[in-house]
């Protein structure tokens, strides 16, 4: 079958032919139909992932969304998301465990489906299990306009933030994001100094900030402390501004504040298959979406390297 196979960290995966996967005892055979991509899979294929890396050669990809071809417990034909199949996500068909599946509600997109998976799980757990946020807080949004950030926002506003801020580089869509209601204001980042920045997330937040959403780290996550309350918290994701950051430690003191990392990789699949479930019924309710490009197995070098640009949208690799 094809699939999408790096041959050497640091390089483009291709496409070329792999060995079929079989079903084992207590696993379901799923055809893929589409294949998300996620910066984790590029830091992955770097060989410098901090969780470390795979062997070579591999498949790529983590997560994605299918239809269930021979399995014990599911029917043929339901439609799931799976995450950590064999051989990899971004092939035609995937070996996954069948307690591992979630089933996709009727009325969802397979799209939105593949979508919400790694981002939606970690802006959820970082508002509710690390964040704790509560109704009425004021929200900052880093990376607003990325996959975390977009579905961040968006479930602020679900879980009853009094004031979100929508903090990114896009202009037209941090106004998209305000435009949608999921938003009451936004900050673009030009290049601005720290402190410039941070006066103007705070003229954003109209006061303190109790909570911050941090998929970029850098100078960015700093001016964003500066706005904290007493006992404010950040809950950083990601790195995509910068992977080192001196943080003054009276900033952190005066604060009193909180700096709590996240990594799904942390957390047990059974809450993470929780949140899932959770996304999947806001989505329907028409409560979350998610702007997404899809491309042609063919074409991952094209979505790799949109990838590692910092696209905007979340990309999928259609896979059937």
């Amino acid at each position: 079958m094809k699939a999408a196979i790096l041959h050497d960290y640091g390089t483009v995966p291709i496409v070329s032919t792999v060995e079929e996967p079989t079903a084992g005892i207590g696993e379901a055979l799923v055809q893929v139909d589409y294949a998300a991509l996620n910066p984790v899979d590029l830091r992955i294929a770097s060989g410098k992932f901090y969780a470390g890396a795979h062997d070579l050669p591999y498949v790529v990809g983590s997560e994605g969304v299918g239809r269930v071809v021979d399995s014990r417990k599911w029917a043929s034909g339901t439609e799931v998301y799976f995450a950590s199949g064999r051989p990899g996500a971004i092939c035609e068909r995937v070996a996954v465990e069948d307690n591992s599946l979630v089933p996709i509600p009727s009325g969802l997109d397979k799209t939105t489906a593949a979508g919400l998976g790694v981002p939606g799980i970690a802006a959820y757990l970082g508002l509710v299990d690390k964040g704790g946020m509560k109704q009425g807080e004021r929200v900052v949004v880093l990376g607003a306009t990325g996959a975390v950030g977009w579905i961040g926002a968006q479930l602020a506003r679900v879980l009853g933030a009094g004031r979100i801020v929508a903090v990114g580089r896009n202009r037209a869509a941090l106004e998209r994001i305000v435009g949608s209601g999921n938003a009451h204001a936004y900050v673009v980042l030009h290049g601005q100094s720290v402190d410039d920045l941070a006066r103007e997330i705070e003229d954003a937040v109209e006061g303190k900030t109790d909570l911050i959403i941090d998929p970029l780290w850098g100078e960015p996550a700093l001016a964003a402390m500066k706005t904290l309350a007493t006992g404010g918290r950040l809950i950083n994701i990601g790195e995509s501004a910068g992977a080192a950051l001196e943080i003054p430690s009276a900033l952190v003191r005066s604060k009193n504040m909180q700096i709590i990392g996240h990594t799904n990789f942390a957390i047990s699949w059974t809450r993470q298959q929780e949140v899932l479930r959770t996304l999947f019924d806001y989505a329907v309710a028409g409560e979350l979406s998610i702007e997404h490009r899809v491309f042609s197995m063919e074409e991952i070098a094209d979505a790799w390297h949109l990838q590692a640009d910092s696209p905007g949208s979340k990309l999928l690799l259609a896979c059937s």
